[in-house]
């Protein structure tokens, strides 16, 4: 296999950009859906994106959409699981190839999820792969050592364990890793770090002109079901304290929760972002996304409250609501 070119135009088409797809990794939380609302921000707000960080990364899908649609010229992506940040500096590496081959030779089974769960990674490929096959093997794709296989420890859910790792999608899968492994001269890096220790980084790299954070940090709701680092009050209160010392322009995502609101409810650039899912039996409520921004507008004023006409990506479906 070889890595296959992707070639882009600035300001490319963002709802192609963020397709289903666009990371291989499932990621519980994953903010795909936000990011034609964040391209427009960016697009509004006149700034020319040198650097894009993303220091919780998981899934990634807001930087790579952005990135092969042109909104930014590099991503820098940290994360503070070192599963899935192994994963990621393979995937820009190139050892991707031989990522690509093992998942092309998967042996998607019970026992071997048993095997990688229990697996202490010798190196970075081994936690790549182990990161990626209990991804795509697991419960919702979470990591945590709580989480089950797909379809239970006795094969009889309705989706079984090879349900998003089938043969059919494994060679899918692998180009999609190649294809990622063609952006690497666009990734200024990669670190298994905290959000604060990648401040640091980029205040030491970077001019704070041209750089746009976005802070996804874990759920209030759950947050230790889905991921193996979560932050309790304290964390929360001290990113709220960080946003306003950021080196450059950022956008923050939370679910919608009294504290977040608390937090940053004040903030100029607060508003909610109204998401409708697909419908599935029995029907899905919208759901809301709290997003804060200190981008302005070019030429008017402060924060998102200056983009709550934004309909969304081509449908009536999405958009912004200021709170009363």
């Amino acid at each position: 296999m070889q890595d296959s070119d992707i070639h882009w135009s600035p300001r490319g088409n963002i709802k192609r950009a963020a397709r289903r797809g666009v990371t291989p990794l499932r990621y519980p939380g994953g903010k795909r859906k936000l990011v034609p609302v964040i391209a427009e921000l960016i697009e509004r707000s006149g700034l020319e994106v040198d650097l894009f960080v993303e220091p919780f990364a998981g899934g990634a899908a807001v930087s790579i959409s952005l990135l092969e649609a042109g909104y930014v010229r590099r991503i820098g992506l940290a994360d503070l699981d070192p599963l899935v940040a192994s994963f990621w500096k393979v995937v820009f590496s190139p050892r991707a190839h031989e990522l690509a081959q093992r998942v092309l030779g998967a042996t998607v089974t019970l026992d071997e999820w048993r095997r990688q769960k229990a697996l202490e990674p010798a190196d970075e490929m081994e936690a790549a792969f182990k990161c990626f096959f209990l991804n795509r093997t697991s419960f919702s794709g979470t990591l945590t050592n709580r989480t089950g296989p797909m379809g239970g420890l006795k094969q009889t859910g309705e989706y079984l364990i090879d349900y998003r790792f089938h043969v059919e999608s494994r060679a899918k899968l692998a180009r999609r890793i190649l294809q990622l492994r063609g952006l690497s001269d666009s990734v200024a890096f990669v670190a298994n770090e905290s959000y604060a220790d990648t401040m640091e980084r980029v205040r030491s790299m970077a001019a704070p002109d041209g750089v746009l954070w976005y802070l996804d940090p874990p759920y209030f709701v759950k947050a230790d079901v889905l991921y193996r680092h979560v932050f309790g009050p304290a964390d929360h209160e001290a990113l709220r304290r960080n946003v306003d010392v950021m080196p450059g322009n950022w956008i923050l995502s939370y679910d919608d929760h009294p504290e977040a609101r608390r937090l940053y409810g004040d903030h100029p650039g607060f508003s909610l972002v109204n998401l409708r899912y697909s419908v599935t039996k029995g029907g899905r409520p919208v759901a809301s996304e709290v997003l804060v921004s200190d981008l302005r507008r070019s030429g008017s004023g402060p924060g998102l409250s200056a983009f709550r006409d934004f309909d969304g990506p081509g449908s009536s479906n999405s958009g912004f609501s200021e709170m009363a």
